[in-house]
């Protein structure tokens, strides 16, 4: 017994250990100023304008920015971005900036900004304690490890550790509440429970995190055939059609008052800025070029299952088993299941077919999404079938091995300049030999260096280490120190404890919490 407790504490500093590893400083060593246009920027201005100056006016934050006049009627600057992740993320800047920012004065990044990159990192945790609530709810036994493995072998905890102002881990949490809600009705089995209209509801606030996120509707349906329920159970409830009917009206009246115009279509506002793909979005709604669509579809899917470039079937295994279930209940001939997971897939892979490349990021980050109806599946129908356990525990691993050493070298880090990608198109920000490179970044030491001195076990070190001598000296008695180094070092110093232990604080205790579950 003493020995399986030790065994355990072991384990979780371990898996401690990797949590910090993985949680880097890049963008929370440098605040988002206000002006930009770039992606991270624009999600963090969505939540600042709620939390601080409690409006939807970016006049403020978005001064200078061009072709971001995109309000219909009145030519008023907005993000393309949708507002969804922000108002997720507003309570915490809000609470920051009432309790906290105006009473301690922080060097490098205010305390708002670097509360807001912990958000992320709080709905990553919750998301997983929301599915390991449900799967038991729903009596479908699961392996913990094996579930975490699955997720961290997707990249998509990269949009919590390093990227967190993007959108990616707010799409994750939406569908494992949704889950979550819909387990809870099913197995509270009561026609007057408030969840149904708070599921109704939210399914519109989730939708405003991007727009293109329909299946939302189509997982609680999924849940009920998977537990032998009627579909009318959830969509003929009174309180679930009500929750629909105001989620909608303030979905549309929050279109309106930013864009000008009541949709839940996002394209039209899209292709004003981003109009490379406007072409291959118009082409899909010509019947005449329906053969060329065909084959420019079967073209994608080929590429984003089996590319070198961030393919599914090596970066993301738990994403790649979806055409193994649609194939598996055609076989079965469960024509409802086989119709449902189609249609849920057909949504995201849509946009990754329409832009042709891989969104300018780690791995198809328009996915993730189906990550946590794909995990109940699997528990539910394939965790006994060897075949596939081994293939997702292996090349889950291998995917994990990809996010971890992103960026870490020169061979496993996107482009700068113009190349061609996986898909044929002339881009940026691409790598299409990722996994035969892979291997020279795991193999090089100067990536292990990357890997601890990006992240706030470096941060703990070299503060550690400044308490006694001169980082720099130190140093530079064992390589040559660049201007990378020399602002690492600094920066590293001059990052307040209190955020520092903060941090990990905050990892320390959802680990524990999970592990609890």
């Amino acid at each position: 017994m003493a020995r399986n407790i030790s065994k355990n504490k072991f384990l979780f500093l371990i898996f401690f250990i990797f949590l910090m590893s993985l949680t880097k400083v890049d963008y929370r060593f440098e605040e988002i100023e206000y002006g930009k246009s770039v992606d991270d920027a624009e999600y963090y201005y969505n939540a600042v304008t709620l939390a601080v100056d409690y409006d939807l006016d970016y006049s403020n934050q978005m001064v200078g920015v061009k072709n971001r006049f995109l309000n219909a009627e009145n030519d008023s600057i907005v993000p393309f971005h949708p507002i969804g992740s922000g108002i997720l993320a507003a309570p915490f800047i809000f609470l920051s900036n009432l309790i906290i920012d105006p009473f301690i004065k922080s060097p490098l990044v205010s305390f708002n900004y670097f509360i807001y990159s912990l958000v992320s990192i709080f709905y990553l945790f919750l998301s997983f304690n929301l599915l390991f609530l449900s799967l038991t709810k729903l009596k479908i036994s699961f392996n913990k490890i094996h579930l975490s493995l699955f997720i961290f072998g997707t990249g998509v905890t990269y949009y919590a550790f390093d990227r967190f102002s993007m959108s990616h881990i707010y799409e994750f949490f939406s569908v494992c509440f949704v889950i979550y809600l819909t387990t809870k009705i099913i197995i509270e089995n009561r026609t007057n429970n408030s969840n149904y209209f708070l599921l109704g509801f939210l399914m519109y606030v989730f939708l405003a995190i991007r727009f293109t996120n329909y299946l939302l509707i189509i997982i609680p349906a999924i849940l009920l055939i998977l537990q032998n329920k009627k579909l009318n159970k959830i969509y003929l409830n009174p309180l679930f059609l009500f929750g629909n009917f105001v989620g909608a009206i303030i979905f549309l009246l929050h279109t309106k008052y930013l864009y000008g115009i009541y949709t839940f279509n996002q394209a039209s506002i899209v292709l004003k800025v981003e109009n490379s793909f406007g072409q291959t979005y118009e082409n899909f709604f010509d019947l005449s070029k329906f053969t060329d669509n065909i084959s420019l579809v079967f073209n994608s899917l080929k590429i984003i299952f089996f590319s070198q470039e961030f393919g599914l079937f090596f970066f993301s295994p738990i994403i790649f088993v979806g055409l193994i279930y649609v194939i598996f209940f055609a076989f079965k001939k469960n024509g409802s299941l086989f119709l449902l997971l189609g249609m849920t897939y057909i949504i995201p892979f849509f946009s990754i077919i329409v832009i042709q490349n891989t969104a300018f990021s780690y791995g198809f980050r328009y996915l993730y999404v189906l990550i946590p109806i794909n995990i109940i599946i699997y528990f539910k129908y394939f965790s006994e079938n060897i075949f596939v356990k081994y293939y997702l525990v292996y090349f889950s691993v291998l995917g994990l091995l990809g996010y971890i050493f992103f960026e870490t070298t020169e061979y496993t880090s996107i482009s700068q300049d113009y190349l061609i990608n996986s898909f044929g198109m002339e881009t940026r920000y691409s790598n299409p030999n990722y996994l035969t490179s892979l291997y020279k970044s795991v193999i090089s030491f100067n990536a292990y260096l990357h890997i601890v001195f990006t992240s706030f076990i470096g941060v703990l070190l070299i503060k550690i280490i400044n308490l006694f001598i001169n980082p720099i000296e130190l140093f530079s008695r064992f390589t040559e120190i660049t201007s990378d180094i020399q602002s690492m070092v600094e920066n590293s110093i001059n990052f307040s404890w209190i955020k520092v232990l903060l941090i990990y604080f905050m990892i320390f205790y959802f680990l524990k919490r999970l592990t609890k579950v």
